[in-house]
């Protein structure tokens, strides 16, 4: 009887146990840039949040909870954005932890290439 009573109380141990791979991971993105640009679509490996409207001083977090299809390290996030009237996209190589919230500071950055495509990530 005490040999069951331990295996049973090893299995409801085992399963109610917290485990990494319940812990969801997520992503804030932070619009330092400036009021001219406004953050419009984030995607990444088996994720797109469209239709958004981050504008400067204005964060959001997504919740990556259908897991990391490919895998937590060198993730491209691609961003796009609004500057004046055109739509423009930059990209950002992320390693995430899984179970933890990974953050994108979106910054302007001084570019000779012009004013809008002036971006940087922290």
């Amino acid at each position: 009887m005490k040999s069951k009573f331990l295996t049973l109380l090893t299995i409801l141990l085992f399963t109610c146990s917290s485990s990494d791979e319940n812990e969801s991971t997520s992503l804030t993105i932070v619009n330092n840039s400036n009021t001219d640009k406004v953050i419009t679509n984030i995607s990444l490996v088996g994720y797109e949040f469209s239709n958004l409207n981050i504008e400067f001083g204005s964060s959001q977090t997504f919740s990556l909870n259908k897991g990391m299809s490919g895998g937590y390290s060198n993730i491209n996030v691609d961003i796009n954005f609004t500057c004046g009237t055109r739509s423009w996209s930059a990209s950002n190589t992320v390693n995430f932890k899984q179970g933890d919230v990974t953050t994108i500071n979106f910054l302007h950055c001084d570019s000779t290439l012009g004013y809008c495509r002036g971006v940087c990530f922290e």
